[in-house]
């Protein structure tokens, strides 16, 4: 069995197919056009700027909070100390009505050795004297000393102040 060749074809030679000339897409453009990328580009930079702006306003509204929270904080300090100071007050102001009570004075001065008067003069200041009075004791008055001496008058309707003596007690200041 032979083998026959079979006939050469023609040889074809191939060409690229053609490609549509390439169209430009030329067109008329508004004065205040603008494209695509840039577009995005702003509107990335709107969507960064928000969240910044919101990011702020969080954290002002954090750091007002913070700053209300410690100014609280210092009031109640301050309503602990005005109460405090109000309990001080009124314990001192009982303590002054203790102190200055008419039976606690009479009882210091009986202690520190004085002696209710045995009469009491009132001087006018039209220069006469009116009567003595006796003085009124005390249930529990303890020894009665010798009454200071009298006050003299001057000539020009004056008193004289009393001369110092032995038995006198140094007179407390008063407020």
């Amino acid at each position: 069995m032979a083998t026959r060749l079979a006939p050469a074809r023609p040889t074809r030679v191939l060409r690229p197919e053609p490609t549509p000339a390439e169209r430009r897409h030329l067109r008329v453009v508004p004065p205040n056009y603008v494209s695509v990328r840039i577009r995005q580009r702003r509107a990335r930079l709107l969507v960064a700027l928000a969240g910044a702006a919101i990011a702020a306003a969080l954290f002002g509204v954090v750091a007002f909070h913070v700053v209300l929270t410690q100014n609280q904080l210092d009031l109640q300090h301050l309503r602990i100390q005005a109460d405090a100071a109000s309990v001080k007050q009124q314990q001192l102001r009982l303590q002054v009505a203790q102190l200055e009570s008419p039976e606690r004075v009479v009882d210091d001065a009986q202690k520190l050795g004085m002696v209710p008067p045995a009469t009491v003069r009132y001087l006018s200041p039209d220069g006469t004297a009116p009567t003595p009075t006796t003085a009124p004791t005390r249930a529990a008055a303890p020894k009665t000393y010798a009454s200071k001496p009298p006050v003299a008058t001057t000539p020009a309707g004056r008193t004289a102040p009393p001369k110092p003596t032995a038995t006198t007690a140094p007179a407390r200041p008063t407020r």
